[in-house]
């Protein structure tokens, strides 16, 4: 561990360093003669960085410089078909070779670089999979998507309490390392995904913001970018207002929905999400046990298959309002309530006012029991 925050230091170390090479050189090696490019992209619909390199003698090579560091995914492209992700890593001005090998419908990438975020990356990836003993968990995920209930169940068995090791060294490095890029982005992830609440995400970003070395990444400016989000979500806000379509193709607006209700829960599922599905009977009977009292619901899905939604709808036998516009995660509502993960729930007064943002299943019942008695 001691390794590691002596690498981590220097990371920073490295990035603020007035003598930096003059660019980066990203080789991409392939066996597969299919790739015919690649792509190196920043994957930014907002602020769109892509870099295309045709393969010849099978290899692609990128050249360029990069202010700082950025986030960036290799594609490969084929002729006739979407561009699929190879590799994700830490851009920095450096060397880097890429290697990869196809894994189902990934791609298992081995990437060499003298890069200091990269060499920081693999030094923690060596930690945790000494934390994993001798198991190998490539195969056993493999035996794990492949088996039946019973395998599944074996598999979990063992898999389970290693992952919780690896976990733990994680934790461990990002607690010993806060100023490290890739506590950074573990950050960021836990900002985006609500994870932790908007005070200590406020105090993570001011962190940051004072190493100059990091104050004007694009993955500082995502990590405040999400933060406001949140917080114009945050509860005594007025919720954002939408139109969609129920099954039947009639337009529904949230604004005509809420002051009907004591309070209403804006349910963000899908058909095809497992976790929405498996507590989608607990949630019919909070509905049962608080749909006197003043509580209504408004599921909102972010399916692609109309079919498939009303199908879950029947089999799910969910008795209250739902709607669509069957963009999947583009769901013009999604969007609007910052949804990047599901489920999730948003409650509102009768007049909008956001109530409780994001809570757990957990404290759902206990937040309508106090709202509503």
């Amino acid at each position: 561990m001691k390794k590691l925050f002596i690498l981590a230091v220097a990371t920073f170390a490295a990035l603020s360093c007035t003598e930096k090479k003059a660019g980066y050189t990203v080789t991409v090696n392939t066996e597969d003669e299919g790739f015919t490019s690649f792509i190196l992209t920043n994957r930014d619909k907002e602020n769109p960085v892509a870099d295309t390199a045709a393969v010849v003698d099978k290899k692609a090579v990128f050249t360029g410089n990069v202010e700082g560091f950025d986030i960036r995914s290799i594609m490969g492209v084929k002729e006739g078909e979407e561009p699929v992700q190879i590799a994700r890593f830490f851009l920095e001005n450096a060397d880097y070779t890429i290697s990869f090998t196809p894994d189902g419908n990934h791609f298992h990438s081995t990437i060499e670089s003298n890069g200091s975020i990269q060499r920081e990356k693999d030094s923690l990836e060596n930690l945790i999979k000494t934390a994993y003993g001798e198991t190998d968990m490539d195969a056993l995920e493999k035996e794990y998507m492949a088996g039946d209930a019973k395998v599944k169940d074996s598999i979990w068995a063992i898999v389970q309490p290693l992952l919780q090791k690896g976990e733990e060294v994680e934790k461990e490095y990002y607690a010993n390392n806060p100023l490290s890029v890739l506590t950074m982005e573990e950050a960021y992830s836990a900002i985006r995904y609500s994870q932790i609440d908007l005070d200590s995400a406020k105090k993570v970003i001011e962190r940051y913001a004072a190493v100059p070395a990091v104050a004007g990444t694009r993955l500082m400016k995502n990590m405040q970018k999400e933060y406001d989000k949140r917080e114009s979500l945050a509860p005594g806000n007025q919720a954002p207002d939408f139109t969609l379509n129920d099954p039947d193709g009639n337009p529904v607006t949230f604004s005509e929905v809420y002051p009907k209700n004591k309070v209403t829960m804006v349910d963000f599922w899908a058909s095809w999400c497992g976790p929405c599905r498996r507590f989608n009977p607990t949630l019919t009977q909070i509905y049962a046990k608080y749909s006197k009292k003043g509580f209504g619901i408004l599921g909102v899905s972010l399916d692609s298959d109309k079919d498939k939604w009303v199908e879950a709808i029947a089999k799910d036998k969910l008795v209250w309002q739902h709607v669509s516009d069957l963009k999947f995660w583009d769901s013009e509502a999604g969007k609007l309530f910052n949804i990047s993960s599901i489920p999730q729930s948003y409650f509102v007064d009768s007049e909008g006012k956001i109530l409780l943002a994001s809570p757990s299943e957990e404290q759902i019942e206990s937040f309508l029991e106090e709202y509503l008695k």
